[in-house]
């Protein structure tokens, strides 16, 4: 039985399959989907992004106290509400250029439509009322539940195409940069999303955009999270990003790190 966070669902889940054990996993936070995905996330002892292993069976039951994640305080929402909504940014793109789409990838692509429009309309007051602490708030239980279960559907019925692409890509990216595991993985996730907004030309979404990450408070500079805005650090996660095995192509075919560092100076500007 793992009662944690993301790292030790992702944990639980590794050892799980090592020794071939039945999981029940009792999420304490709503950071990520990671309590409901059937992956981990890995990373070395240096917090950096090793890979994502697929686990041939996901947990056998899943307990979700919405009121005691949300004791844990608005904050820690707010990284899952940044890696929550970034699957339709992330997943959008690939269906999109996608001729053989399943009924389940269907599936996928309206969960992730549906969870884009609801974080926009509801995460705000969802968070007022924690701050409240009102932590049965039915808009609170909602949020909770979009990002542990609605955001696993996404993955889970549309497979590699909707699990990440250029958000986590440069997340991925910025697990490299120093001091960068002193922000949550969904607030990385977040300024990813408008990382890859801009590769793809959609600057405008990116607008859009920018007072809802204000509101809640995403980030989307590098002052933001803390880190060094240099041309070496930029060179980093691009490099990463764009690597050719990254699925970032998913999203953007052929993705260069020199796309991706014009974004990152871009953003900076209007951020």
């Amino acid at each position: 039985m793992a009662i944690g966070t993301g790292k030790l669902s992702d944990t639980a889940k590794n050892v799980a399959e090592i020794l071939d054990l039945d999981l029940i996993i009792v999420p304490t936070l709503a950071c990520a989907c990671a309590a409901y995905s059937p992956y981990s996330v890995d990373y070395d002892d240096e917090h950096r992004f090793l890979g994502v292993p697929v686990h041939p069976r996901n947990s056998i039951a899943l307990l979700v106290d919405s009121s005691l994640i949300a004791r844990a305080g608005a904050d820690k929402l707010v990284g899952g509400i940044g890696d929550t909504i970034a699957k339709w940014y992330e997943s959008a793109p690939v269906f999109d250029q996608a001729s053989d789409l399943t009924v389940f990838d269907r599936l996928a692509y309206h969960s992730a439509h549906l969870i884009h429009d609801m974080l926009l309309e509801e995460s705000e007051p969802a968070l007022e009322a924690v701050r409240a602490g009102d932590y049965d708030n039915e808009l609170v239980r909602t949020l909770i539940n979009t990002i542990i279960g609605l955001a696993g559907t996404v993955g889970g019925f549309g497979g590699v195409r909707a699990r990440e692409s250029g958000a986590h890509s440069v997340h991925d990216g910025l697990t490299r940069v120093a001091g960068s595991a002193a922000t949550m993985h969904g607030e990385k996730v977040a300024y990813g999303v408008l990382v890859q907004l801009l590769v793809e030309g959609k600057e405008s979404e990116v607008q859009a955009l920018l007072p809802f990450y204000a509101t809640i408070g995403l980030p989307h500079s590098w002052r933001q999270m803390n880190l060094e805005f240099t041309d070496g650090n930029l060179q980093t996660v691009a490099d990463f990003a764009a690597a050719p095995d990254s699925p970032f192509h998913a999203a953007v075919p052929g993705v260069t790190p020199a796309q991706i560092i014009e974004a990152m100076r871009t953003l900076e500007t209007l951020a």
